[in-house]
């Protein structure tokens, strides 16, 4: 009889919290950040949209698919929930500050930092606010005489710091890093703080978490395992920093965590494997100065992401770090990829859209936003790359450069495979379910 009660337990707390094949609840699928859809893609070549939705403003963050609601949030600080078959909106909620951090959804509450300094808890089905925590201020990242700017003119805020740090839940805790150069950990049911780890400079990346351990870069380049239950670090590494410009400094990227073994990329340059026990550095590919901003994601063997100047998809043996394949993507790649069976899907800069075979790196579909198409600006070469000299024409600063790339309808956010559907989002606003079905 008590094994029979037993049983009756487990199976009541099994249906209790439903889980869904499709569900994305958070950036990157898990607190891991694996990348891993749990239902492989097929028919590729017939993906196509199926469903197209414009919002008034930039989208960096992820999408986030939680049973049958597709959640988006917008730099215009809204946020917005969809239901996936009818495509009509559910619900709308406004924070007072932009959304450039993809939420996160557990036990039926929603989670979003916006740029007034606000971590804001929403009933996931009704939208409703439930509880907010304070930050000391979201800002982006700069250093005085950034980009070459004069020293005396302050601080230049760096165009290409898209996101905030978008959180994580588990064991009814919400884990997430802030400008104001602390990572926090609350109470996901109250929003109480649990602590408060203070660090070496603003964190804008997404933490992840494993067995106990959180793991999270900064601006400084400093990348930090702690305690999850408690906050206290456990270890840390210093990358490279830059403070001349700037440029070649920063975690933006979230850690990668598969077993023993966390993964980071930086814009010193390198792409990192380290001992997640005790932080020993396992080995290092270099990035060849390029900026790697891209979460990566890993699968039985491989490790994939893109890089930024050096424009490639790169798989490399998890193990050794020793590259299998690159292939040339022409333009900047920010995008964290999502692995669906064996296929490996990421956006550029340029509003192109690709399929990868995870296996040889061959391009097996594209897509390009109609804003790439039309490229009123000029923006795109006959090769299919940027034209720096439109871009930036006077060289420094680089902003109004970034901003005019947005507008080819840019992949900032990364994209998402859920129950058969590609779902996109573009930095001109535009959500794009793709699918090989009819709807």
């Amino acid at each position: 009889m008590k094994y029979l009660r037993l049983a009756g337990a487990l199976i009541a707390a099994i249906f209790a919290t439903p889980v869904f094949a499709q569900d994305w609840p958070m950036f990157m699928g898990d607190a891991r950040h694996s990348g891993l859809a749990s239902a492989a893609a097929t028919d590729i070549a017939h993906l196509k949209p199926v469903w197209r939705h414009r919002i008034p403003a930039e989208i960096s963050a992820s999408p986030v698919v939680v049973g049958n609601l597709l959640y988006i949030a917008a730099e215009n600080g809204n946020l917005y929930a969809f239901d996936l078959t009818t495509h009509k909106q559910v619900w709308l909620y406004h924070a007072e500050g932009g959304i450039g951090a993809t939420p996160a959804v557990a036990d039926g509450r929603l989670y979003a930092l916006s740029r007034d300094g606000c971590l804001t808890a929403l009933d996931a089905t009704s939208g409703k606010a439930l509880w907010r925590f304070k930050t000391g201020g979201e800002a982006r990242f700069g250093v005085p005489g950034g980009y070459g700017m004069p020293k005396a003119e302050g601080i230049t805020p760096d165009p290409w710091d898209f996101w905030l740090s978008s959180p994580l839940v588990q064991d009814g805790r919400v884990y997430f890093g802030s400008s104001d150069h602390h990572v926090y950990a609350l109470d996901a049911a109250t929003g109480a703080k649990l602590w408060a780890f203070e660090a070496d400079d603003s964190l804008h990346a997404a933490p992840a978490l494993s067995e106990g351990r959180l793991f999270i870069g900064t601006w400084g380049t400093k990348f930090y395992a702690l305690d999850a239950q408690t906050g206290a670090k456990l270890w840390d590494f210093q990358g490279g920093k830059d403070a001349k410009t700037g440029i070649l400094q920063g975690f933006s990227a979230a850690a990668t965590i598969d077993g023993d073994t966390v993964y980071i990329g930086s814009r010193d340059g390198y792409m990192r494997a380290f001992d997640a026990a005790h932080g020993k550095l396992r080995w290092t590919w270099d990035a060849e100065k390029s900026w790697v901003l891209a979460t990566a994601a890993v699968d039985a063997d491989t490790l994939y992401f893109p890089t930024s100047d050096t424009t490639v998809f790169v798989a490399l043996d998890k193990k050794t770090g020793k590259e299998k394949y690159r292939t040339d993507t022409k333009v900047w790649t920010y995008t964290s990829p999502v692995i669906a069976g064996d296929y490996a899907f990421a956006g550029t800069m340029t509003g192109d859209l690709y399929a990868f075979d995870k296996h040889t790196g061959k391009i097996l579909w594209h897509y390009r936003t109609d804003n790439a198409k039309a490229d009123t600006l000029g923006l795109i070469d006959a090769a299919g790359k940027l034209r720096s000299e439109i871009l930036f024409p006077q060289g420094f600063p680089p902003a109004p450069g970034v901003e005019n790339v947005k507008t080819l309808g840019a992949f900032e956010a990364s994209p998402v495979w859920s129950g058969n559907r590609l779902i996109t989002v573009t930095a001109a606003g535009e959500i794009i379910i793709f699918s090989a079905e009819n709807g």
